[in-house]
């Protein structure tokens, strides 16, 4: 588990400071014309294929292990040449882009699968909530780290586009370190992480969970890339690529906080409920960020998404993995991280679609606050078919 956290640590570095700029340099090198939810949701089109291939080869080969440090490596190296392309002036720069980015996001999913069953299924399910609780505030404190890093290069770094060029080689650093401390991480095979959970669901009940982790998902991702577009574009309020990061080093304070929060909320009221008032407390968010114009206000309430978004991530993930057990984890862990990541694909791809109709980033936000509203009937539904609590 400390090696675990240790890994994580880096990774949270590396992953501040590349996944936050996409849509930062899609503006800078495109202008506010960049089609920000498609750069945003069509790389994830490419999971359900690496679902399909997770499964397929974890038949095959049951070290986790390996299998997820290859595809952890694999999905890093996207960053390097989307570094180089920085400087190289071609028209099919967004086309390239999203090229690497597929490639990226069809290993991420992989490996997010496999270590998935590989550490979490090593851990016993008495200790799993706390343990993440701990592993993803340490997490978001070295994303904050990331997110320092990524402001004294724009204020010290004075040339053309080199600061995000500079970013994109420090994550590989970064990332690289994190690999080389997950090979101290005791092997594990398919079968050695069947029995770490002790409460199951029918396969209605999961497929119902899976469906309302899908709305909430959606409805966050689907207006998320237009949040980043109202606070740096120019027709907007443009406000630079330092306040930006400013409001993620704020917003993963308040991730780190509401990490305790979501594991007391957890325990006493069981996962579902958590996640109802989550999606609840998102959609007034959305709803009030839809009347606000002020910068101030407009800052503060995205910085304030972060709790019920926080306490969301570790509900629902801890949800998924008590759900399973036996054979059936490897398949229904496809199943989460499939959803997982269409909503992150079909929200901001959606959006965009949304976005070229109306024309008005904040009717995005009043649409995001309707979608969260439908999670809310059919969580109380799948309440009353059985509530899992952690144990």
């Amino acid at each position: 588990m400390d090696l675990s956290i240790g890994d994580g640590a880096l990774w949270s570095i590396y992953s501040s400071i590349t996944s936050p700029y996409i849509v930062p340099l899609a503006i800078l090198m495109i202008g506010s014309s960049a089609p920000v939810g498609f750069i945003t949701g069509i790389p994830v089109i490419a999971v359900p294929f690496s679902q399909i291939a997770a499964y397929r080869l974890l038949r095959r080969m049951d070290d986790l292990k390996a299998i997820t440090i290859i595809t952890t490596f694999l999905d890093r190296i996207p960053w390097i040449i989307i570094a180089i392309l920085i400087f190289i002036h071609t028209r099919y720069f967004l086309y390239l882009l999203l090229g690497l980015l597929l490639m990226r996001s069809f290993f991420a999913s992989f490996s997010g699968t496999t270590w998935t069953l590989w550490i979490p299924g090593m851990i016993s399910e008495k200790n799993r909530d706390g343990y993440f609780s701990t592993r993803n505030m340490v997490m978001k404190a070295f994303g904050i780290v990331g997110y320092l890093i990524a402001i004294a290069i724009f204020i010290s770094v004075d040339g053309y586009r080199f600061d995000y060029f500079l970013m994109f080689v420090i994550s590989f650093i970064f990332s690289a370190l994190s690999i080389s401390i997950m090979r101290f991480i005791p092997s594990a095979k398919v079968r050695d992480v069947y029995s770490t959970s002790s409460t199951g669901s029918t396969e209605l009940e999961f497929i119902l969970a899976v469906l309302v982790l899908s709305i909430v998902g959606f409805a966050y991702y689907f207006s998320q890339p237009y949040i980043t577009l109202y606070l740096l574009g120019r027709p907007y309020l443009n406000l630079g690529s330092t306040v930006y990061t400013a409001v993620l080093i704020a917003s993963g304070i308040l991730y780190i906080l509401s990490q305790k929060l979501g594991k007391i909320m957890s325990m006493r009221t069981g996962y579902l409920v958590t996640i109802l008032i989550t999606a609840a407390s998102l959609a007034v968010l959305f709803l009030i960020l839809y009347s606000m114009r002020g910068p101030f206000y407009v800052m503060a309430i995205v910085i304030l998404m972060s709790i019920p978004f926080s306490v969301y991530s570790l509900a629902s993930f801890n949800m998924m993995v008590s759900r399973s057990s036996g054979e059936n984890r490897v398949k229904r862990t496809a199943y989460y991280t499939l959803s997982n990541s269409v909503a992150l694909s079909a929200g901001p791809i959606v959006g965009n679609i949304a976005y070229d109709y109306v024309n008005d980033v904040h009717t995005m936000f009043l649409l995001s606050a309707l979608i969260l509203t439908v999670s809310i009937p059919l969580s109380i539904y799948l309440g009353r078919l059985g509530t899992t609590h952690s144990v």
